[in-house]
C-alpha cells in the first residue's frame, strides 16, 4: 500500500498554500479598500481590530499549513531515499517556516503600526531574522538539492533566497527614506516565499505516484 507521502496530493498539497499566499493581497484589496498595496505591508491584513483580522489568519493558517504538510512528507521521502543531508535540511526549512507561521498568527502588528513609520521593534528584530534564517535554509537547500542532481531545484532556491532577502531589505530602505512604496516591495518579498514553496511542491509533485 503506498505511504501517504508519495501521494502526489500530499506532495502537491504545497501548490495550494503557496496560491492562498500569493491570493492574500489580491483579496485584501478586494474586500478591504481601506488596504493600499502600494503602501501597507501585508501584515495589515491580520493587525489587531482590523474588520477582516481573523478571515486574514484562517486564511494563512490554511496556506501554512498545506505547505508544512508537503514538507513533511518531502523528509519521509528524504529519510526513505536515504538523502541524509538533504532531510536535513527539509526539518531545517520546516522549522523555519513553523516559526514564521507562529509569528505572523500569534504575535501580530497593530493597526497604527502599520499605517505609520514607528521606531524599530522587538518584533522587527525577530522577523529580520527569521527572514534571513530562511533564506539561508532556502540556499542551503539548494546546495542539497544540487547534490542529489535536482538542479532546476537548485537553482530555482537559491535565487529565490537570493531575491527574498534583497526585496525585504528594499522595503526596509524605502520606509527609511519615506518613499510610499513599502508595501509594494512586502507583497513581492513574501510572494517570492510563497513561490519557492509552491516549486518546491510542484518539483516533487511530478515524481511522486499517482
Amino acid at each position: 500500500m503506498q505511504p501517504w507521502w508519495q501521494k502526489k496530493i500530499t506532495v502537491g498539497a504545497g501548490m495550494v498554500g503557496s496560491l492562498l499566499l500569493i491570493l492574500q493581497s489580491v483579496l485584501g484589496t478586494i474586500v478591504w479598500p481601506t488596504y493600499k498595496i502600494s503602501q501597507f505591508p501585508l501584515a495589515m491584513l491580520t493587525a489587531k481590530g482590523t474588520s477582516y483580522e481573523y478571515a486574514f489568519k484562517t486564511l494563512q493558517l490554511v496556506a501554512g499549513s498545506l505547505v508544512l504538510v508537503t514538507l513533511i512528507a518531502l523528509i519521509k521521502y528524504a529519510v526513505a531515499t536515504e538523502k541524509v543531508m538533504f532531510s536535513r535540511d527539509l526539518k531545517l526549512l520546516a522549522i523555519v517556516w513553523l516559526l514564521w507561521l507562529l509569528v505572523q498568527f500569534l504575535w501580530p502588528i497593530t493597526l497604527d503600526v502599520a499605517i505609520t513609520t514607528t521606531p524599530v521593534s522587538m518584533r522587527d528584530i525577530v522577523s529580520g531574522l527569521l527572514i534571513i534564517v530562511m533564506a539561508l535554509a532556502l540556499i542551503q537547500l539548494g546546495r542539497s538539492a544540487r547534490k542529489n542532481n535536482f538542479e532546476s531545484l537548485r537553482n530555482a532556491l537559491t535565487l529565490l533566497g537570493i531575491l527574498y532577502v534583497l526585496f525585504n531589505f528594499l522595503a526596509y530602505v524605502v520606509t527609511v527614506i519615506g518613499w510610499p512604496i513599502y508595501g509594494f516591495l512586502d507583497v513581492i518579498a513574501n510572494d517570492i516565499l510563497a513561490v519557492a514553496m509552491g516549486f518546491l511542491s510542484w518539483y516533487f509533485m511530478r515524481l511522486a505516484e499517482s
